[in-house]
């Protein structure tokens, strides 16, 4: 009997989305129990263009 061969993905792209994913997870515990530390990023706020 010879050893099947399963339609695997490889390892390297298994350890990438579980790292992506437990980033994410990671960042929404950080920003629920430290929401200061988040305050100073900057998002895609509008910011009034100053006239030259």
């Amino acid at each position: 009997m010879e050893p099947k061969k399963k339609n695997k993905p490889n390892s390297l792209v298994i350890i990438l989305f579980s790292m992506i994913a437990l980033m994410i997870v990671i960042y929404f515990i950080l920003v629920m129990f430290f929401p200061t530390v988040f305050e100073s990023l900057t998002t895609g706020e509008i910011q009034p263009v100053p006239n030259k």
